[in-house]
């Protein structure tokens, strides 16, 4: 029999759109110009902008939220989920505002979804994580998608697309443990993910360039200081709950990074997907 939590993924005779969340402070710039990323998949994706600064101006037809105060990248994520989520979302997509996306990236998620049933997905990117990262980088304009999908120990916080069954089985990034400023949360909710019999998936259908830094320098002038206040957050917090969760996340030391993907974890597509 199967599992209650397990996903099915979207069907064609569903009906639904994808809720984009954006927490954002300051650099209204970059956040427009991923709004026009997002522009020609607007019958796919609804957007709401969570001002944690209080300044944003809108683009277009964007909702705004201004909780009073920072709320940091989970805290602001959370809110948004939370204030504009309904019961026709098929998914959350939790985005950095400081990214530019592959043409037709939420509909690459959505199909990925559909054709593995991943309960947690993120796409190829050009950051940090090795089983995560595109190699050679490409400009976002450039990338052209594959229908491949790989098994992973977590995914980067720049972009998660998260199936609305995930979170009503799992609940919210935990903004508490790892505040103020939310790194480790993404870890931790992967992990979280994986203990409840769950799937973490990253996949080739879309391409995401991430603009390090950008919410650092807003907040704390340079990326050095901002490293120095979030990290020491972020193992305070993944340790307290997963002790040795380096083993668990699959995250080698010293130098704290990921095997690349391998070809042995790519997922097959389920059975009737398109």
């Amino acid at each position: 029999m199967e599992s209650p939590t397990r996903l099915r993924g979207p069907q064609p005779h569903l009906a639904g759109r994808v809720l984009v969340v954006v927490p954002v402070y300051g650099k209204q710039e970059t956040t427009h110009a991923l709004l026009g990323d997002l522009a020609s998949e607007a019958e796919l994706a609804e957007v709401v902008v969570v001002d944690n600064r209080g300044d944003y101006e809108a683009l277009a037809a964007e909702t705004v939220l201004r909780p009073g105060s920072n709320l940091g990248w989970a805290g602001g994520t959370n809110h948004g989920t939370l204030a504009a989520r309904r019961d026709d979302h098929l998914a959350l997509m939790w985005l950095n505002n400081d990214t530019r996306l592959s043409r037709g990236f939420v509909a690459g998620l959505l199909r990925s979804w559909e054709d593995t049933g991943a309960d947690v997905l993120g796409p190829v990117y050009d950051c940090h994580w090795r089983h995560q990262r595109l190699v050679p980088a490409v400009p976002v304009t450039s990338y052209r998608p594959r229908a491949a999908t790989y098994r992973a120990p977590f995914i980067d916080g720049t972009c998660m697309f998260v199936p609305a069954a995930t979170v009503d089985a799992l609940g919210l990034l935990d903004a508490e443990s790892f505040g103020p400023l939310g790194w480790g949360a993404e870890i931790d909710y992967c992990l979280r993910a994986r203990a409840a019999g769950l799937t973490v998936a990253v996949t080739r259908r879309a391409y995401l360039h991430h603009e390090r830094a950008v919410t650092a320098r807003a907040l704390f002038g340079d990326y050095d200081t901002y490293v120095a206040s979030a990290f020491p957050a972020a193992l305070d917090g993944l340790r307290e709950r997963w002790g040795a969760w380096e083993q668990l996340a699959k995250v080698r030391l010293p130098k704290s990074q990921t095997r690349p993907r391998r070809f042995t974890s790519r997922m097959r597509r389920r059975r009737g997907s398109r």
